[in-house]
Formats: C-alpha cells, sequence, structure tokens
C-alpha cells in the first residue's frame, strides 16, 4: 500500500534559508488564494540524476526531464471550501490552508485535497482527504480505494520558518492515520492503516541550476531522510500489511514572493543512487493590478507623493504581509505588476509632510483593511484590474492634552497570551514595526488618529482631545478578538495598551494579567517620566509633585514582582529626578513597569532596558 501514500508529501517538504553563507531563501507556501503551481512530472526512474551537495554547485537539469508529463497544477484555497459534501475546515478545524493536488498517477493521491497550517513555527500538514476511486495491491490482492481520509495526530511538520545553511541536521516525527473503504470481492470492505515517519532534513548545498533551458542563480538545495513504517488493518482489526520504506527528497530552493520557492523536486531511493521520479515548476498566470490615488473622491486632484502598499487576501505567519510596494508617479498612478492570480488588497500612504491629516486609505475607500473590498485577478479576463482608484481619508486636527501608548508584538501561541519571557518581557523580542494604529471615536468609529508602529513594535499617540475612544490595529486578514475601550479627560495618559498578534488574530494584552499590582488603564497629570526609554545601561526617572504628597515610587518586573523602591517619602511641590537600571540590580535586560503612588493617583508606565 506504499505507493499510495508516496506522493502526498512529496509536493510540500519546503524549506526557509537564512545562511551564514549562500542565498536566503523564503519559505513561501502559495500565500494567494487562487494560485497555483504547474508542475512538469518525468517518472521514468533513472532519466534524472542525484544532485551534488555543497557550495557553489552547478546543477545542470536542462536534458534530464526528458519524457515529460504536464503540466499538473496544485491549486491553493480556504479550507472552508466544500469536498464532497463537508467542508475540510469541519474535518481539519486547525487548517490555515488548502490545496488540491494532480499528478500523473492513478492512486488516491492523484486526485488529493489537503489541508495545512501555517504558524509562526512553519508550516503543517494536518490532513487531506481523497474521494476519487484508485487501485491498489495489498499483500497481491487488488482493492479500489475511494473516499480516503488522511487525520494526522503528529502534525506532518514541513516548513521550518529559519534554517540556516551548515546547521545540524533537524529531526522530526509525525504520525497519521489513513482511513478509507475498499471495493473487492464483490463487497465494500474499510480498511484503516497506521503511519509513522522520521524525517532529517538538512540545507544541503547551495549554488545555480539549470533546467527547462532557465539559468537560475541563489539556488539551495534541501535534502530530506525520510522513514515511514506502515500497518494497514481491515474490517476485523486484523493486520493485512506491515511495511517499512525509506527514501530521500531534494528540493531545489529560490526566493519568490509571488509563487513557490520550489524549482525542482526529486525522490531519491533510500541507497541515493536512482531518482524514481522528479518534477520542475513553470511560472504561474501572471496578471497585474493598477488606479490612480486622489486626494478626494472628486477625483480632481492627484496624489503627486506617496507610495501604494499591496496585500495579500490573507495573512500567513509572518502577519504584515506587505507583498510589494510602488512609488505613486506624477499623476498619482500605482501598478503592481507580474503577480499571481488571486485575491489582493490595496493602500495608500501618501508623504505625510504634503498630506498631514491622511490616514492609510484602502481600495474601496476605508481606513480599515479588512473591510476593504477584494481586487480578485483570479479569472483570466480580469487579470489585469485596472481603474482601482483611492480615494484618501483624512482625520480631523486634535488639540487636547491626552496620551496613549502601548507595543504589537507577535507571539507563539496562538488565541491565549504567551507566558512572559522573563529576559525579554511580553514577546518583545518578536515586534511588528510598520502597522497601523488606529484612534477611533465612541459612537461612531470614526477615525480620529493614526500612527505606524516603531522599528520595537511601539507606539504613541498624544494631542488627544476629551472624549471615549477604542483603538484598531490595522493588518489586512486579521481580525481583532480584542481592543481598549478608554476616556481621554484633560492630561489622561494611559500606557501599556498593548496588543499581540497571533496566526489568526490579533489580540489585546491585558497588563494586569501578569502584573497583579498593575492596574491596566491609568489616568495621570503628566506626573511620570522616563528617558530614554527604551534604553541601553540607565534610564532618569522623572515625576512632577504639584502638591505635598506621600511619594511611593517602585519598579516591578512582568511577574508583578517589587525590585526596587526608588522612593517612599513625603515630598513638597516640585520635580524629582531618579536613576534606574536593572542590570546594576542584577537583572537580566527586558521589560519593567515603574510605578507612581501619590495621593489618589496612580500611574504606570512601561520601560524597556535593552
Amino acid at each position: 500500500m506504499k505507493k499510495t501514500f508516496t506522493l502526498l508529501f512529496t509536493s510540500f517538504s519546503l524549506f526557509c534559508f537564512a545562511q551564514q553563507q549562500g542565498p536566503v531563501i523564503e519559505a513561501t507556501y502559495l500565500p494567494v488564494l487562487n494560485t497555483s503551481i504547474l508542475e512538469m512530472w518525468d517518472t521514468t526512474a533513472g532519466h534524472l540524476h542525484i544532485p551534488q551537495g555543497g557550495e557553489n554547485i552547478f546543477w545542470d537539469y536542462d536534458n534530464d526531464f526528458s519524457t515529460v508529463w504536464g503540466p499538473y497544477k496544485i491549486s491553493t484555497f480556504h479550507p472552508d471550501s466544500v469536498v464532497a459534501g463537508a467542508s475540510l475546515k469541519s474535518r481539519f478545524p486547525d487548517a490555515t490552508h488548502a490545496t488540491y493536488l494532480t499528478t500523473p498517477y492513478n492512486n488516491f493521491s492523484d486526485k488529493l485535497y489537503s489541508c495545512f497550517k501555517v504558524d509562526t513555527n512553519g508550516l503543517s500538514m494536518v490532513g487531506g482527504r481523497s474521494v476519487k476511486p484508485a487501485p491498489i495491491l495489498t499483500n497481491n490482492t487488488a482493492y479500489v480505494v475511494n473516499d480516503t481520509t488522511i487525520t494526522f495526530t503528529i502534525p506532518d511538520f514541513l516548513t521550518p520558518t529559519l534554517v540556516y545553511y551548515g546547521m545540524d541536521p533537524m529531526v522530526t516525527t509525525s504520525k497519521y492515520v489513513t482511513y478509507g473503504k475498499a471495493n473487492a470481492f464483490g463487497m465494500t470492505i474499510p480498511l484503516k492503516s497506521i503511519t509513522t515517519r522520521t524525517k532529517t532534513m538538512i540545507a544541503y548545498g547551495y549554488g545555480s541550476l539549470k533546467v527547462n533551458n532557465t539559468h537560475y542563480n541563489n539556488v539551495i538545495l534541501a535534502k530530506v531522510t525520510l522513514t515511514d513504517n506502515d500497518s494497514v488493518f481491515g474490517s476485523t482489526g486484523n493486520l493485512l500489511n506491515f511495511s517499512s520504506n525509506n527514501y530521500i527528497e531534494y528540493s531545489f530552493l529560490r526566493n519568490n514572493t509571488f509563487g513557490t520557492a520550489f524549482l525542482v523536486y526529486l525522490l531519491a531511493n533510500s541507497a541515493n543512487n536512482t531518482v524514481s521520479k522528479g518534477w520542475y515548476t513553470l511560472p504561474v498566470d501572471f496578471g497585474s493590478i493598477s488606479g490612480t490615488v486622489f486626494t478626494d473622491n472628486t477625483e480632481s486632484t492627484a496624489v503627486t507623493k506617496g507610495v501604494a502598499y499591496l496585500y495579500r487576501e490573507f495573512s500567513n505567519f509572518s502577519k504584515n504581509d506587505i507583498l510589494d510596494i510602488d512609488t505613486l508617479d506624477s499623476n498619482g498612478n500605482y501598478q503592481f505588476d507580474s503577480i499571481p492570480y488571486g485575491e489582493y488588497r490595496v493602500s495608500a500612504r501618501p508623504d505625510l509632510t504634503m498630506y498631514p491629516n491622511n490616514l492609510t486609505t484602502y481600495y474601496g475607500d476605508t481606513t480599515n483593511g479588512n473591510d476593504a473590498p477584494v481586487i480578485n485577478t483570479s479569472v483570466p479576463i480580469d487579470s489585469n484590474s485596472t481603474g482601482n482608484n483611492i480615494h484618501l481619508q483624512y482625520h480631523t486636527d486634535s488639540v487636547g492634552l491626552g496620551q496613549i501608548s502601548g507595543t504589537l508584538n507577535l507571539i507563539h501561541s496562538f488565541g491565549i497570551i504567551a507566558n512572559p519571557d522573563l529576559n525579554n518581557g511580553i514577546r518583545s523580542n518578536n515586534p511588528i514595526p510598520g502597522v497601523d494604529i488606529i484612534v477611533r471615536s465612541k459612537p461612531g468609529g470614526i477615525a480620529m488618529r493614526e500612527i505606524k508602529t516603531d522599528p520595537l513594535g511601539y507606539y504613541s499617540i498624544g494631542d488627544l482631545d476629551n472624549g471615549a475612544y477604542d483603538l484598531f490595529v490595522d493588518i489586512p486578514g486579521l481580525l481583532m478578538k480584542g481592543t481598549y475601550e478608554f476616556e481621554i479627560a484633560g492630561a489622561t495618559a494611559i500606557n501599556c495598551l498593548d496588543f499581540t498578534s497571533g496566526m489568526d488574530s490579533i489580540h489585546h494584552y491585558v497588563c494586569q494579567d501578569i502584573t497583579t499590582n498593575v492596574p491596566k488603564s491609568i489616568k495621570s497629570a503628566n506626573l511620570l517620566d522616563v528617558y530614554p526609554n527604551p534604553y541601553k545601561f540607565a534610564t532618569t526617572v522623572k515625576i512632577n509633585v504639584s502638591v505635598k504628597s506621600t511619594v511611593l515610587l517602585e519598579v516591578y518586573n512582568v511577574l508583578g514582582e517589587k525590585i526596587q523602591t526608588l522612593d517612599n517619602s513625603e515630598k513638597i511641590a516640585g520635580s524629582y529626578s531618579y536613576n534606574f537600571s536593572a542590570k546594576a540590580l542584577n537583572y537580566s535586560a527586558g521589560l519593567y513597569f515603574i510605578k507612581l503612588s501619590m495621593g489618589n493617583n496612580v500611574s504606570v508606565l512601561k520601560i524597556m532596558e535593552q
């Protein structure tokens, strides 16, 4: 029964390599809906040669593919699609992507729907389904398997997000169960197969590749050694067959933002002396998206300075999925060429020195990326999508005294807040820069202010007028699972309005969840300031005392544990300064909280020691 499983996984063992030597390869897994990889197969054993490993190698496969079948297609779509009356998502709830795979083989993997999970760890296969009848051979008895479902009890890890050349071998184990029905002896027989797979992955070499009369530079070669132990059971639980199979996969990879990193795939025997089959990729179907950005919907004045951003419809694990940036020309025009058929969103970001009150505006004239209409180039007649004009949206002038701040970070445990990192705080080693944080009025939801997160994922918005607001984090493709609602009255300062981004959603981070002695939202009158922040060695804490008061100034770590009291005394009106250094107290660099209690006022400020 082994051959029925082989092709299930060959097309997806993809790596991402960020090397100490050689090229850098992105793990691009068909990220755009309705995009396809086209494959040309050679299924004749011995036609293709075993590749050499090492540095600066030239691999020539231009004449090896002599008996070619295809093109065959791997199409990408959302896992909520219905297959044979049931959605793939209902069968595989962890799936974030699905593909439809065709191959030149007449077995159940020849027409296979596969489901995958993409997260910050990489790409894993979680299951698949085939409804195509296909002949198999078990113990010399011919069966026809149909309506086959594959479920992974341990997901098959396919794509690490970061691997470097010369790395130690990466070893992973997966386990999956295949349920099917076989037509034999005039009756339908249920079949069950349990497979345990062990894979050893290495970065085997890099150099240049020639295939299909095309030369590619900066190519890396991935090598995966696999062992599968298969047990096949009949309807009564009797063992029909056990087999152990060993083989080797080779994948030639190259950076390609819009398609696939795959150039050539080879399947070799365990002795590593014969290639049984392989394929190379053809370019996917390409189109373009273009339009003009105007200052308003009268379209009388074009925006002459700024950029347009192209986003994929659904984010993958890299989150802020900006595929391309195009500079607006003197007539406000933008154009994105050579993008695969698929679904996209486009935003305009004019120069704020020329358009100071402008908000990031998406095609559809909205400031919310998730509300923006999708530009679909998946139909060939619409592959060149023109006239996608954008009319800028603006916020009013704000001259208030209110101020808010916070951070945006990527976490690895999705849907929940990760355990705090004692050295780096709230996943502060994974900041997400360049994301729009939008202050919206309540009620109404009108965008009032906007700012982008800095390289540390930090944002700060001042001059807020009195009123009620909430916050929106704009990462197209990711939904908000929670936000902050707050009020500004005079010189209100609210710190620690932090957000975390996971696999499929954005969550507000309630500081008091991990700092039990620190409130979430603090109102003050510019009582507390820290400069510089972030800092490397030491920082200055400054407090302003307006009337004679008892001052308690304390420092907490991310667990809510007090590590130092800077002051606990009565102070007359005036300004006071204190020095603080976590390292001087033998603590690690990372995130800390300064808490000021003075009269009826409590103020908390988050600080970062680098």
